[in-house]
């Protein structure tokens, strides 16, 4: 397979729908608070909100290392480096199941099986929803318990499917139902391969640590997320409220499985911000900049890695 197809007309559409989304939020908020909130942007602080969001996905990057090494799979770290964020090319997919091109590039850059790598990308996607549900919910007192119950389902439904894939009784069940349907029977070898790499990586010190990890780039997307918000000129949002609020607005829009959450994400972050008696015209617009530098910002870097990888690959 070549990571071209994951850039077809569906990825050009997924933009337009983008494109269409915050056109509308522009669209019901008052064009002169945009206006006024861009023209006043402390440019000043945008060099260290890039800094800090990009050490934030360092953070992630430890995290992958650590699911690589735990399957002995060793690349350059130079090339591991920029397939890495090459996977942010496609983080507006549902579920960032975009993300899965880093299967991909390992094959076609370093003969890496995809049986072996795609476990390891669900994986991310687990421990990412796990870190950040529990980041949201430590704020169900200042989200509100309805907000919370949701917060707290996702986890468990999330768990109830991991086990589907750890439990050597449900896997083995399942296999049976697959090796009954002839399209599907081919695929059951490799199934059974990423049945082992998962639960090699399931470990308590590993779900731990890159549990941890996620919490940790949270944290550190938070502190970028408060910079954002005071070059803005908004500076009465406590940092703990603001990172909870924000979290719990990721999970809705994963939970929507929308590509990458828009519309859902942007949307809960500005309805959750009129907590602070800010108007949603004003809050809608605000979510837009956020997003801009949590999620296009990286999309950006994600395509710039995946060229480079690409002349790394032909020795240009």
């Amino acid at each position: 397979m070549k990571y071209s197809e994951f850039l077809g007309k569906k990825y050009l559409i997924i933009i337009f729908v983008a494109v269409a989304i915050y056109s509308s939020f522009l669209f019901f908020s008052d064009f002169n608070i945009v206006y006024d909130k861009i023209q006043n942007f402390q440019i000043t602080l945008l060099p260290l909100i890039l800094l800090v969001v990009f050490s934030s996905w360092l953070v992630l990057f430890i995290r992958w290392l650590i699911l690589l090494n735990k399957h002995q799979i060793q690349i350059p770290l130079k090339l591991n480096f920029l397939i890495f964020f090459a996977g942010f090319t496609l983080a507006i997919s549902p579920a960032k199941s975009g993300e899965l091109i880093k299967s991909v590039l390992l094959k076609n850059k370093c003969g890496i099986s995809v049986t072996k790598t795609i476990p390891i990308v669900f994986l991310e996607r687990f421990y990412d929803i796990i870190g950040t549900t529990a980041v949201a919910i430590m704020g169900i007192a200042f989200l509100g318990l309805e907000l919370g119950i949701v917060l707290a389902v996702v986890p468990i439904a999330l768990f109830v499917i991991f086990y589907l894939f750890y439990s050597e009784r449900s896997f083995n069940f399942s296999l049976k139902i697959l090796n009954r349907i002839k399209p599907l029977k081919k695929f059951s070898s490799n199934i059974e391969e990423s049945h082992k790499i998962i639960r090699h990586s399931s470990d308590l010190k590993t779900i731990c640590s890159c549990s941890g990890l996620t919490i940790i780039f949270r944290v550190i997307e938070g502190i970028a997320i408060l910079l954002v918000l005071q070059a803005l000129g908004i500076n009465f949002v406590e940092f703990f409220n603001l990172l909870c609020m924000y979290s719990a607005s990721v999970i809705l829009g994963s939970v929507s499985m929308s590509p990458g959450g828009l519309g859902v994400t942007e949307g809960s972050f500005a309805g959750l911000l009129t907590l602070y008696e800010l108007e949603l015209q004003t809050t809608l617009a605000v979510a837009v900049i956020v997003r801009f530098f949590t999620m296009w910002f990286a999309i950006v870097v994600g395509f710039i890695s995946l060229k480079l990888s690409e002349l790394i690959t032909h020795g240009k």
